[in-house]
Parts: structure tokens; sequence; C-alpha cells
């Protein structure tokens, strides 16, 4: 099947062309395909689709040769994802390689000598099959996906035949068929990325907790609510007949087999032609594995949170501060000028302080403290939402003793500085 992707699932790992991912990461990678990143793409496809009618017209191979220099600038830019340096691999090079060599070389002759008669071909053919068996080296080899060892080599024998007979009706069928993939791929790119955006945005965001099940029902609510499915879905009505598919067409069957890290499992195998498939496959199964993608408010990247905390910032290098990371710069910087304004925002910052001066003093580890803090975060993100927690409620429910105590973390010396003020109300 041409252009077929053929990926394994396993647990929470997703597997393709033998490289294993933790199931989200490819999604949150392409997510951070931006819009402005993604225009000079689309630009570039419209001018291939332009030179593509033209050469049809003309069948004048310098078209062909440009059109095929605009394909692979389009591969290189595409390749900047992780995605698409497996599904677009070396041989889509040698490919390119060829198209250029015999475009470049047959725009030297004569027009009516671009595209041989069938008695030329068959001449050429005969030819180039002669000289390749008596070197012994003749093998029914696939044009356009040589193995590595071919392309090793460098003279498989589909290639040979191909700069031999030039650039023939039937090559440039198969290249056209390259060329609507790209397009596929690009209108995948845009269906894809422009609904799963909105449900992180609108439903996931907005969730009170993070789990595989409250991450399905909100899933359900958003294919299944019309006013929402209308809106936030990518239809082929609003973007140009751009469709995010709610089901997909592939072959799945079970298979053991053997891992890349030499385990063994049986997996779920997938075959299909859809980029579009493979997304869903790797978004669908994180969701699933407790597994989130958020939206960094500080540099705006989307990151994979492998736990169910509120995380507000990636782990990425900050754009105002390169020397931290955003969330280092975030839980400093940012929540400082926040607690000027926000009193729960206040009380947050200072229990903060009162974990990582526990830490200093060797009462809790660093792991403890991480996850102390990250407790105290998902609470402050409640409270926050919440209109109806006080502030004093708030700071209670961040002391130390009981945040300790819900996160099953036990000091290992009593804590050192004065002791709390008594408050109005609290017994003796």
């Amino acid at each position: 099947m041409e252009g077929s992707i053929i990926f394994y699932t396993y647990g929470s790992t997703l597997e393709l062309y033998g490289q294993q991912f933790t199931a989200g990461m490819l999604t949150a990678d392409l997510l951070n395909l931006s819009p402005d990143e993604y225009q000079p793409m689309d630009k570039r496809m419209k001018l291939i689709t332009s030179l593509m009618e033209e050469y049809e017209q003309s069948e004048d191979t310098a078209l062909w040769w440009k059109l095929n220099e605009d394909l692979t600038a389009l591969c290189e830019a595409l390749r900047c994802y992780t995605v698409f340096r497996l599904l677009l691999d070396e041989s889509e090079d040698a490919f390119f390689s060829v198209i250029r060599e015999i475009t470049g070389q047959f725009d030297l002759l004569p027009k009516e000598e671009h595209v041989p008669s069938e008695e030329v071909q068959r001449k050429r053919l005969e030819r180039v099959a002669n000289e390749i068996s008596e070197r012994g080296e003749y093998a029914p080899l696939d044009l356009f996906h040589p193995s590595e060892a071919d392309l090793e080599r460098g003279d498989a024998f589909y290639y040979e035949m191909l700069r031999a007979i030039g650039p023939t009706r039937d090559t440039w069928r198969y290249y056209k068929k390259r060329i609507r993939r790209y397009e596929t791929y690009l209108h995948d790119i845009r269906a894809f990325n422009g609904t799963i955006r909105n449900f992180i945005q609108f439903s996931l965001s907005k969730l009170k907790h993070n789990s595989p099940e409250d991450y399905a029902a909100a899933l359900y609510g958003f294919y299944n609510d019309e006013r929402i499915a209308e809106k936030l879905i990518i239809n082929p009505i609003r973007n140009s007949g751009d469709c995010y598919r709610t089901h997909d067409d592939y072959a799945l069957s079970y298979v053991p087999r053997q891992l890349p890290d030499g385990s063994a499992a049986i997996c779920q195998e997938h075959v299909t032609d859809s980029l579009q498939a493979l997304m869903k496959a790797d978004y669908m199964l994180a969701l699933n594995s407790g597994h989130n993608i958020r939206r960094c408010i500080i540099c705006g990247r989307y990151f994979l949170l492998k736990s169910g905390v509120h995380a507000l910032y990636c782990e990425g290098e900050c754009p105002y501060a390169p020397s931290y990371t955003c969330r280092q710069f975030g839980t400093v910087e940012v929540q400082k000028e926040l607690a000027k304004d926000i009193p729960k925002v206040k009380a947050k910052v200072t229990a903060f302080s009162r974990i990582t001066k526990d830490m200093q003093r060797g009462a809790i580890s660093q792991e403890d403290a991480r996850k102390a803090k990250d407790y105290v975060r998902d609470l402050l993100y409640d409270a926050l939402r919440d209109v109806d927690t006080s502030v004093d409620a708030f700071e209670q429910s961040i002391f130390s003793e009981r945040v300790y105590q819900n996160c099953g973390i036990t000091r290992t010396a009593n804590p050192r500085g004065r002791p709390p003020k008594a408050r109005a109300g609290d017994g003796p």
C-alpha cells in the first residue's frame, strides 16, 4: 500500500519504525508547529501544485526540476518535527536526488525526446538490464523504496533503470502520488493541530481533576456536543476541505513481537495511510495512560505531563531568561509578581519557602520537596477556581504538616525556627 504508515502500540508506548516514544511525545512535538511556521509550508505546497499543473500542460522538464526542488525544501521543513523525520526517511532523499538528476539531464535533450517511445524505452531497459546482469547484480528491487544496502551500494537496479529511461509518464504518475501524499500531510496537520489545540484550551485546561476517566469524559463531550463540535472541531465547511475525523480506517492486528529494547510484548499493529490516524493513536493512548499535554504560559510551547498535576510551565529554556527553565522562571519571578495582588498566591509562595527550608535543613529529601510543591500547586489551582475557598482555609490546607501527611512524607528531623502564631479560634 503506497505511503503506508506502520506503527505499534503497547502499554503507554508507541513505536514507529523501530523507535519507541512515550505516548503523547509525538503529539506534543507536532502541536508546536505554529501557524506562523505552517504558512510558508502551505505557500510552498500551493506553488508545487501550480507547477504540477503547468508541467502537465507543457511537459517541460525544467518545470519538473523546479517542482522537485520545492518539494525537497518542503520535506526538509517538515523534518523539523519528530514524526516526519521518521516518515520522510533517507529513501526520500534518494528519490529526490534521482529525479533532480534525470530532469536536469533530460532537459538538455530536444523536447520530442523527453518522453521516449515504447520502442526506445524497451531498448534502454534491455541495455541497462544486460549491463547489470553482466555484473551479477540483478535483483527485483523496489524503485522508490530501496533497501539500506541498495542505497549504500548506490546502483540499485530500478534507479539505474529510471536514470536510463528518463522522466516517463509512468514516473510522473508516481511522482504525482507523492505530491498528493505531502498535500494530505498538510491537510492532516491543519485538521489535527487545530482541533486538539481547541480541545486542550477549552476542555482539558478547565478540568478540576486530571485522570484518564476525566480526560475520556471531556473528549466525549467535545465530540458529541453539537455546539462545541461545530465551533471547535475542524470541518470541511469552515476550513477549505480540511476535516478532523472522529473515526479512522486502518488495519489493526495483534502481534507478538520482540521490542527494540530486547523485551517481548503482544502489540497492536496499525497500518494506515493517514498521518491523522497516527497522531490520534498517539494522543488517545496518552490520555488513556493518564498523560496530559499542556501549553506553557511563558513560552507558549506544548509539553507532555506524565502525571495529573496542573503544571503551568514547561522545562524548556525560558525566552526571557535563557539561564532558567520556564518552570524556574515562572515559579520565582511570575509568582512573586502575582503574589503582590493575589493573597492565595502569596500563601502558596510562603508554603514553598517553608518546604524549601525543610529540604535545605535535611528534614525532607529533594524528591519529597518536589512532591509537596506539586501538591500545593494543585491546591492553589483548585482554590483560585473556587471563589468559596477563603484565603484562611487555603492557608490552613497548605500547612507543612498537613501537606506532608497527605503526601506520605515523614520529616527526619524536627522543624526549626519560630512556631507559627496562634490564630483566633485555634484550640489551646
